[in-house]
């Protein structure tokens, strides 16, 4: 049996998420439309929230986010979070589709970085957490570059150069477009070999709030392994387990606009 739903910690939440989404500040009657709720209602639970320093009332009917909120969000780390809930997918995944399994973010100087991995014993992979690759030439990277607004995709692509790491590693500037193309569609990318000489990959993205891009998540094995007529089939797999990973860092996501 699931765990009961507290009704009205549901409906503060929905008014702290629509007043974040409209820049911080907001009035009493439109949040209370938006959310479904009486404004009487509304009114009660923004009073106690400003009485805990989560919200600010700045105005006649009008409210503001508060540094109770700001304060309690400093403490979290977005990439520490993220690895720490794809620890029970990766650990399903190394034993059921491959021998390594990462999750990466891309920084700002379009690099892939590590924040987890899980990999079998028998197979050795010389990547760290923390360490970071360049993006055109992995599983990860190629998800999230496909993830990016065309002008900033096209940009990245125009700068290159791309070094090859195998005689397999994309180093063509169109044929990298097309490529990053067809991974926005299919929604899923292959690293066929392109760092390693005998190493497959296949990678998915996992999804913030308004289906945004926040990380990618991927698993390897040789390429004997991972024959290519499989590949699609692994992908489908591994996009659950990005999905199980999204529903734990944003369960709030799909629910808290239905409160009322």
């Amino acid at each position: 049996m699931a765990t009961p739903r507290i009704q009205s910690v549901d409906r503060a939440f929905s008014l702290l998420s629509q007043l974040a989404l409209n820049g911080g500040c907001q009035s009493l009657p439109s949040m209370a439309a938006e959310c479904g709720l009486s404004v009487a209602t509304a009114h009660r639970l923004l009073a106690t929230l400003e009485t805990l320093g989560v919200i600010v009332h700045t105005a006649p009917g009008e409210y503001r986010l508060g540094m109770g909120l700001v304060d309690l969000a400093r403490t979290a780390a977005p990439d520490k979070l993220l690895a720490a809930a794809a620890e029970p997918a990766l650990r399903r995944i190394i034993q059921t589709l491959g021998h390594t399994a990462h999750v990466g973010m891309l920084d700002d100087d379009y690099m892939v970085t590590y924040i987890a991995k899980m990999a079998r014993k028998s197979h050795r992979m010389p990547t760290q957490i923390g360490s970071q690759l360049e993006a055109y030439c992995s599983g990860l990277g190629k998800v999230l570059l496909s993830a990016l607004p065309c002008p900033e995709r096209s940009a990245y692509i125009a700068e290159g150069p791309f070094v090859p790491l195998t005689v397999n590693t994309i180093t063509e500037a169109a044929q990298l477009a097309r490529e990053l193309e067809q991974v926005r569609r299919q929604g899923y990318a292959i690293d066929d070999c392109e760092i390693f000489d005998d190493l497959r990959c296949v990678a998915v993205p996992i999804t913030g709030r308004n289906g945004k891009v926040v990380a990618a998540l991927s698993t390897s094995a040789p390429a004997s392994v991972f024959a290519p007529a499989d590949l699609p089939d692994i992908a489908q797999a591994l996009a659950e387990h990005a999905r199980e990973i999204s529903l734990k860092l944003y369960p709030a996501a799909s629910t808290a606009r239905r409160a009322h």
